[in-house]
């Protein structure tokens, strides 16, 4: 952590952010909504969102590799916040006033940007399988950017949290295309990656849970709470094992094709793929998550939510439409 919080190192991060923040102060709110609905681009649950639509009605076969993508590099910058236990700019610098609402999804650590790693391995990822489209590269490309750029007009990241973070989610999509097709020349072979990525995942956990934590205080107010920031990490590695995990035995053990059935399948397929989602995401919100704050609950639930998109839904479906295409 020492070399990333050295005054020399940071400081000048700080001073362009407070340029930053100077040019937002006298811009006004006008761009603050602008930059909010862009950093919606490096969100965890609307990146799955758009992975499933391309997973349920496009192509299975890109979608197994953007899931085990994204998943894997949510592990990683959730990994690296842990243990670099990096503050926040405002915390660092009192003088940086980020934007309020920007704050609900900037809690517990900073380096590297969960955000910016995010939306450079869902959309990089995303133009990296469509890459002969090259407006929806650009376009892609673009959106990557404007994420990293409203985490530091936000106030709620300084840049060298958002250039590790797409550079984290940009490495992984050449070294997971690499492992994707390794597998796909023999199916078997999901189940060592598999295998390898539970392993890796539950380390990471155990380190964790194990880690000591800063627990510094100024005025009698804790900084940052580890305890918050270690159940926000049971969270994001339930969901990404619970993808990773279905999408991996759905592809070695059942023929899941999302290019199968007619244009009024795949739309009813989808439809009822994001009803049900929707569902559980709003039992979860409202009534399991506000009131449990138990270790083991943080990771099944969201464990059985990835189970459910990448391979419950598929294999329910599936079966659904070979049972009406009989008939």
């Amino acid at each position: 952590m020492s070399i990333l919080v050295n005054s020399s190192w940071i400081n000048p991060q700080i001073d362009f952010l407070l340029w930053i923040q100077n040019i937002r102060l006298h811009v006004g709110t006008g761009l603050d909504l602008f930059f909010l609905k862009a950093t919606m681009f490096g969100e965890f649950f609307l990146s799955t969102l758009l992975i499933s639509v391309i997973y349920w009605c496009i192509d299975s076969r890109a979608g197994v590799y953007l899931f085990s993508l994204n998943s894997i590099s949510l592990m990683f910058s959730q990994l690296f916040k842990m243990m670099a236990c990096v503050y926040r700019p405002w915390i660092l610098n009192d003088k940086i006033k980020p934007v309020e609402a920007a704050m609900r999804f900037a809690s517990g650590y900073s380096f590297p940007s969960g955000h910016s790693a995010i939306a450079s391995s869902a959309l990089g990822g995303t133009a990296f399988v469509y890459r002969k489209k090259i407006w929806l590269c650009i376009t892609l490309i673009i959106l990557i950017l404007f994420v990293g750029i409203s985490r530091m007009y936000l106030g709620v990241h300084t840049p060298q949290d958002v250039i590790t973070g797409i550079l984290t989610g940009f490495v992984l999509i050449f070294i997971i295309d690499t492992i994707i097709n390794w597998c796909e020349k023999d199916k078997n072979r999901y189940i060592y990656f598999l295998i390898g990525a539970n392993i890796f995942a539950l380390g990471c956990l155990t380190f964790i849970l194990l880690k000591q934590y800063p627990t510094d205080y100024v005025n009698g107010k804790l900084l940052v709470n580890p305890q918050r920031a270690i159940y926000k990490s049971i969270i994001s590695y339930g969901w990404t094992m619970g993808l990773l995990n279905g999408v991996m035995l759905l592809r070695r053990f059942f023929d899941f094709d999302a290019k199968k059935g007619s244009i009024a399948t795949k739309c009813i397929r989808g439809l009822g793929g994001f009803t049900c989602l929707g569902i559980y995401l709003y039992i979860l919100d409202e009534f399991i998550f506000p009131k449990a704050h138990n270790y083991i609950i943080a990771f099944i639930i969201p464990l059985i939510g990835g189970l459910f998109i990448t391979a419950i839904y598929p294999y329910i479906a599936t079966k659904i439409e070979q049972k009406f295409a009989k008939k």
